[in-house]
């Protein structure tokens, strides 16, 4: 347990944040950004990451004049005084970690058709998987009232050390390279890929949690957040190199929600296919658990204040409430009524709705945090920007 100022440094903080940010999402996007961008995946990688990255200034302002581990909920309250608005804030970042539970879910019952070979890759199948998924992780977070740090940070390295080995080995085979992979995209797709990748940047947040426990958090949450965003980027940019060089275009037509999997079959064989299947599947189920532990604990906070319904209060079973239990359901509900890419929509505007709370927030005490107006400005305008050109090119023509 953390217990002092000194706990953490800025090596520490950087592995926690890297920690968050890969996770499920790359296993699971990668493939459809790829899809709708073609070679213009590392440009939706690199402008979704300045996105973060200004969005990350907020964050890091904050957390350097607020003093808390409660991280982004504990800012609204600061900023926002009205409970409708800093309860409204929340349940919208509430809402936006559930609907990433059921694309991550999703993402899980996809891959464990593709382990299978004799269970056909059919919505029935995927949705039993990803509801059963969700059901154990659920209960898990009901029965536990203790942090699963350690686990979390074993599962982390594990799946960093793979991704890893597979972009060693791609470099160290230039003679497998193919002709790279180009799918035309239409403006629009490329517009819907930004927003789709800003999705795969998620997470940084969680380096604010770590406040208390660092020397100057003025300079080394925001040091941190920084550092974490441009090491994410290149690791972003190199596995788009990856799949984009080394994926026969039919494969990843065939494979566009395992592209990483299928990748790392060709490069490495039978062994790395199954590494990296080990990598996709602690990624979600990490993913899930973490989300499930933030949002009833969330929950319960908004219940106990009167901005969610008294079920949030009511005790269900062990830690968990009445209000986990609908939680559960309706993420399980949306998960088996929705396909696979409108989760993944909905689950990136939903992320960058929510994170534009941040800014707003930031510009409510940017007297306080000591923040440039300018930037709050220019990447709240960025963010918009690109919340609604993803709305525009999903929406039926």
């Amino acid at each position: 347990m953390l217990q002092n100022k000194s706990s953490m440094n800025l090596l520490n903080i950087v592995a926690l944040g890297i920690g968050s940010i890969v996770g499920a999402g790359i296993f699971a996007l990668l493939g459809q950004v790829i899809l709708l961008s073609g070679h213009k995946a590392y440009y939706s990688f690199i402008i979704a990451g300045i996105t973060a990255m200004f969005s990350g200034y907020s964050y890091a302002r904050l957390a350097g004049r607020y003093h808390t581990a409660g991280g982004l909920t504990d800012y609204f309250h600061i900023a926002f005084p009205e409970k409708w608005i800093s309860g409204g804030l929340s349940v919208v970042y509430m809402l936006t970690s559930a609907i990433s539970i059921s694309m991550m879910a999703k993402a899980f019952g996809i891959y464990a058709t593709e382990l299978f070979d004799r269970i056909p890759p059919t919505p029935l199948w995927i949705n039993s998987f990803a509801a059963l998924l969700i059901i154990s992780l659920a209960f898990l977070n009901m029965l536990q009232a203790s942090d699963v740090g350690r686990s979390e940070t074993l599962i982390v390295g594990i799946k960093m050390t793979i991704l890893l080995i597979l972009i060693v080995v791609a470099f160290a085979r230039p003679e497998m390279k193919l002709a790279p992979v180009d799918f035309r995209a239409e403006p629009t797709d490329f517009l819907r890929s930004i927003g789709i990748t800003f999705f795969a940047y998620a997470g940084y947040g969680v380096i604010t949690n770590a406040t208390p426990y660092v020397k100057n958090p003025h300079k080394t949450i925001e040091r941190g957040i920084f550092l974490t965003l441009g090491i994410i980027i290149l690791f972003y940019l190199g596995l788009t190199y990856v799949v984009l060089n080394y994926t026969p275009s039919g494969d990843l037509l065939h494979n566009t929600d395992t592209a990483v999997t299928a990748v790392a079959d060709r490069l490495i064989g039978s062994w790395g296919y199954a590494f990296m299947f080990l990598a996709a599947v602690l990624a979600f189920v990490s993913g899930i658990n973490a989300t499930f532990f933030s949002i009833f604990r969330i929950s319960r906070s908004l219940g106990e204040q009167k901005v969610l319904p008294a079920i949030y209060e009511r005790k269900f079973w062990r830690q968990g409430t009445w209000g986990n239990f609908t939680t559960t359901a309706l993420i399980i509900a949306a998960t088996v009524a929705f396909d696979f890419s409108s989760i993944v929509n909905l689950s990136s505007a939903a992320y960058l709705v929510s994170y534009l709370g941040i800014f707003a927030a930031d510009w409510r005490l940017r007297k306080e945090t000591e923040s440039s107006p300018a930037v709050i400005l220019a990447g709240m305008t960025l963010m918009i920007l690109i919340l609604v050109a993803f709305i525009v090119s999903i929406l039926p023509s």
